[in-house]
Parts: C-alpha cells; structure tokens; sequence
C-alpha cells in the first residue's frame, strides 16, 4: 500500500508539471511586423469594416455603426512564459443608428493560437486600471451602459505577414446600467492599419 500511495503522488506531481509547462506553452505570445518583433509602446490602430452591430440575444437591434476606431499601445513585448497586453487610447464610434460613446476605456490581451493568429481577451487598462463602458442611448430601452466582464473572449485577431490583420469581434456585451437587457451580443470586423502587416506568433 506504502508503494502504491509513493507512486500515486509521483504520478500527481508528473501532472502537475505537465499542466505547468503546458500552461507557459500556452500564453506564450509576440507580435511581428514583417521579421521585426513589435515591442512595448507599440501603437496598434485598427479601422471598423463593414458593420458593427450590438443587439439582444433575442436577436432585437439596439445599434448599428458602420464607422469607428480601436487604437492602443502595447504595454509589454510578450516572451515564452506571458501573452502580449495592451491598453485601449481610443475606442470611437460613428455613424450609428443610436447616440453611442465610449466612457472609459480598458485594455486587451492577445494569445497566440495557432499560426498566425491569436485570440483577444478583454483586461482591465494596464496603465489606468479602467473597464471598458460605453453607453448606448436606445430608441427602445433608453439609455443603456454596456461593458466586457475581464479575462472573456471578446474575438480573434488573423493574422498576416503580407497585408493587413483583421480582427473580428464576438463578445457578450454586459448591461451596467439602463433598462436594456442583461447582456448583448456585440458583431463587428476590424482592420487593422497600423502596423502593416501584423501577424501573432509563439514565442
């Protein structure tokens, strides 16, 4: 029985190392431009394609823009144990269908995936400690402010090292305040201008 509860915690501890190596594995993340590895203070910039759309899980339309920007700076260099953060400059919108403005401004994390491409997760702004909030002055509910609850999913980012990246967003968007419903689906594709070309790679 000595021997078997022995190899029972070596087999535990055999896991245990595993899960570690595989969870540094996992987070590690740059970000290229070409063959130039992009450091901290690097300023990405990325221009609304086509249509954003924020509406209900009802699928009830609350807002539709067809203009905007998302612009930061990267906060770290990314390296074989930690994902690349950011903090959000400017988050505008035009164009819309309902008075929309962004009152505080978080931050992103991006992962590497596969490829040349990375998942982006929604963080608190690593330089001002801010949530993103925007507020949405509905024809139906009023006037409504949103957020992105930090560490969620909010979209991926494609990569490439000949042309621009694009960067698709599909986030559950939540109510903080107003009369609209809890939580709301937000759509939209980004391209990414600045740098040119951008790709996600594993460190």
């Amino acid at each position: 029985m000595k021997y078997v509860k022995i190899l029972g915690l070596a087999a535990l501890a055999a896991m245990a190392v595993m899960a570690f190596v595989g969870a540094g594995t996992a987070s590690a993340t740059e970000l290229y431009s070409g063959a130039t590895t992009l450091k901290a203070g690097t300023e990405i910039q990325a221009t609304l394609s086509g249509t954003a759309l924020l509406q209900t899980t009802d699928g009830i339309e609350l807002d539709t823009c067809t203009g905007g920007e998302v612009k930061g700076k990267t906060t770290n260099t990314g390296s074989s144990t930690e994902t690349v953060k950011g903090n959000i400059e400017a988050l505008t919108w035009t164009n819309c269908t309902e008075p929309t403005s962004t009152i505080a401004k978080g931050g992103l994390e991006i992962h590497w995936t596969s490829g040349l491409n990375g998942t982006v997760t929604s963080i608190a702004n690593p330089v001002t400690g801010e949530v993103s909030e925007v507020t949405v002055n509905t024809t139906i509910f009023g006037s409504c402010i949103f957020t992105i609850a930090t560490g969620s999913i909010i979209g991926t980012l494609t990569g490439s090292t000949t042309t621009n990246a694009t960067f698709d967003i599909n986030a559950i968007a939540t109510r903080k305040s107003g009369l609209c419903p809890n939580s709301a689906k937000w759509n939209g594709t980004y391209k990414v201008t600045k740098p040119l070309p951008l790709h996600v790679t594993t460190s």
